[in-house]
């Protein structure tokens, strides 16, 4: 990632929109597969049959009324630190949400986004790794803006918390606005202040939750989140580490 990219990521780039696919993140995956693409490559999608999220659970979608897309980064990192680039997205789609005047935003751990306790975003990141260095990375998002009603499950959007509709074109632009500035950050000092911001986010940080572990519920609360993305717990006899898929907030 060099600066002058970053500054400019999503100009002049390939924009691909389609009316629906099975997933973005797939598509985009496959087109790298059969030439090179530059860095800002996005793939847009109304509507996606297949959506998956964290640990392939399912992207529940209706057409033509969120935001469903998937772009292509460059970051250059080691692998060791490729929870990074939850960090800086995680963080990009909580201010654009912010930019929208919705409140009562936090962190779901790793990359979920929640607005007053319920999901309203997603992130699905693939890496491609060479000699433990992510040369490439194929980041996906769902934001749910204009669908109101979710049946059981427990989401919400921007039309329920602020009760008007929003242009997605426009909540794209803020977003891909915000990530560029971001992305800017990812290789300077100012990450430390993103991971900051990130923990003092999460749901849970320095606040006991109940966790759902090796079929047993344990009271904890977060005290840190490590550079490689381990979760790091402290229950009232001890301080546990966990990693992606490990725990599940109950």
């Amino acid at each position: 990632m060099s600066n002058n990219s970053a500054k400019t990521l999503f100009d002049n780039k390939t924009y691909v929109f389609m009316t629906e696919c099975l997933s973005t993140n797939d598509y985009l995956l496959k087109l790298l597969k059969k030439k090179s693409y530059q860095e800002g490559t996005m793939v847009n999608s109304s509507y996606q049959k297949g959506g998956r999220g964290q640990r392939n659970n399912n992207w529940l979608s209706e057409k033509g009324k969120n935001l469903t897309f998937s772009f292509l980064l460059e970051p250059n990192i080691e692998l060791s630190n490729q929870f990074l680039l939850h960090i800086i997205t995680s963080i990009s789609i909580f201010k654009t949400l912010l930019e929208i005047n919705i409140k009562n935003i936090s962190i779901k751990w790793p990359n979920d986004i929640y607005v007053n306790d319920k999901k309203i975003a997603g992130i699905l990141i693939e890496n491609l790794v060479y000699r433990k260095f992510i040369y490439k990375s194929v980041i996906g998002v769902g934001l749910n803006i204009n669908q109101a009603n979710f049946g059981i499950l427990n989401a919400t959007s921007t039309i329920n918390e602020t009760m008007k509709k929003h242009n997605l074109d426009q909540i794209l632009q803020i977003f891909k606005s915000i990530f560029n500035k971001e992305y800017l950050k990812l290789n300077s000092n100012k990450i430390h202040e993103e991971f900051d911001f990130y923990k003092k986010n999460l749901i849970g940080y320095q606040i006991e939750k109940k966790y759902e572990y090796n079929s047993a519920v344990i009271k904890g609360k977060i005290i840190d989140v490590l550079s490689d993305g381990i979760l790091v717990i402290q229950t009232k006899n001890s301080i546990i580490k966990f990693n992606f898929g490990d725990i599940r907030l109950v």
